[in-house]
């Protein structure tokens, strides 16, 4: 059996997040699991539900201020004493495929578990639609879909569905805490590239994920101005120092400084 700590961090989803759970252990897998979950300040009976129908799960509270990046940090955090031989980044609003810990389990032991390994998701609607999973380095970091039988390499990943050796790891560590919400698993995966250990999108899917809103909350109609540069710096809008910072480590000086002031720029427009 191999031990599996799986990372999740929630806020006020209550329902979604019992189903993920749900569909979690209702997995055909015969590994080891425990579920390490932030709960981010939810006031929604998230925890409570949590508790009572899930008692396993361990629960890190937060008051939240955390959001994505730092509250599957925290999940990390509390789950490393325990020396499990993968972690699992899951959404709360990803529904997993019967045999998904398998399909990754089975494709990581194909690179000797020093790969990570990407979980493609579906539209919960449309199955043929791809939702997240593989990214590709180019700018905004365009969506690799694997339609093939194995495994393929991506050069970084959405967060959704990840699946990370020990191996991995202990060479380059956890999700960076100068982000927020966004970037954190896109810095990971190129982190990772940069290391010189392989992405692979797993083929197949993994799970249903249906595709968030794609227009930027701050650049959304019926907000003013001011709102809108309020929206653009804060954790659930698109964080000019976060970009900038990734930009910088992981491509120019030139390239951060021109998308900085694209951001800026962009405030002034709808869609």
């Amino acid at each position: 059996m191999v031990k599996i700590a799986i990372l999740m961090t929630v806020h006020n989803r209550k329902e979604k997040t019992l189903q993920c759970l749900e569909s979690l252990y209702n997995n055909s897998h015969k590994h080891t699991i425990k579920v390490f979950l932030t709960d981010d300040g939810c006031i929604d009976g998230t925890k409570e539900a949590i508790l009572e129908r899930f008692p396993d799960v361990n629960i890190i509270n937060g008051d939240g201020s955390l959001f994505w990046n730092r509250g599957m940090l925290a999940a990390w955090e509390a789950s490393t004493p325990t020396m499990p031989y993968y972690y699992l980044w899951l959404n709360d609003d990803t529904m997993l495929f019967n045999d998904a810990i398998d399909k990754l389990t089975n494709c990581a032991s194909l690179f000797n578990d020093e790969s990570i390994i990407v979980g493609q998701t579906c539209d919960s609607i449309n199955k043929n639609v791809t939702t997240y999973g593989g990214r590709s380095k180019k700018r905004k970091h365009p969506l690799i879909e694997n339609k093939t039988n194995k495994p393929i390499t991506c050069d970084t990943f959405n967060g959704n569905v990840v699946l990370i050796p020990q191996n991995v790891y202990k060479r380059i560590g956890m999700l960076d805490p100068y982000f927020h919400h966004s970037f954190g698993d896109i810095e990971y995966g190129l982190r990772a590239q940069k290391a010189g250990i392989r992405n692979y999108i797993a083929p197949g899917y993994i799970g249903e994920c249906s595709r968030n809103n794609p227009i930027p909350i701050f650049q959304r109609k019926g907000k003013s101005f001011f709102k809108r540069l309020e929206l653009l710096y804060s954790p659930l809008g698109h964080n000019p120092n976060e970009e900038f910072y990734i930009t910088k480590k992981y491509y120019s000086i030139f390239q951060a400084i021109a998308i900085y002031i694209k951001l800026h720029i962009n405030i002034f427009f709808t869609k």
